[in-house]
């Protein structure tokens, strides 16, 4: 019986003392989508991809992200009878606070690719998640 009580003791500190596991919190899940093809022809090649990750994306989001390869296509709804693009593509995930720091810096990596790449848009999602460690 004092064994159970030690137990139930030391698992109620526990949770009081690591808040995260006893209640999951509210954040917002970013969805980046980062086309490859070039404007000229050709496509972002790896490398350059690692460097723009390692300059822009790390430095504003040192705790971590994800990147997935993926393939898309999409249809520039700006200019009449547009062709449909199909591309290889970089999904960026961020799980982050909703802050209005985050939100700057997410604008500016969006910016920044644009320019690096000449690209038109970075498609972006943003969804409420519950994060459950």
């Amino acid at each position: 019986m004092r064994r159970i009580s030690f137990i139930a003791v030391l698992l109620a500190a526990f949770v009081i003392a690591v808040p995260s596991f006893a209640e999951p919190h509210e954040a917002v899940q970013t969805n980046l989508y980062f086309g490859l093809a070039l404007e000229a022809g050709g496509e972002v090649s790896e490398a350059e991809w690692s460097a723009f990750l390692a300059e822009e994306v790390t430095p504003r989001f040192p705790d971590g992200f994800t990147v997935i390869d993926a393939y898309g296509q999409w249809r520039d709804p700006l200019v009449a009878a547009s062709p449909i693009i199909r591309e290889k593509t970089k999904l960026l995930v961020i799980v982050h606070p909703g802050t209005a720091e985050v939100e700057r810096a997410i604008t500016e990596i969006k910016s920044l690719y644009k320019k690096r790449f000449d690209q038109k848009s970075v498609f972006h999602t943003d969804a409420s998640v519950r994060i459950v460690e």
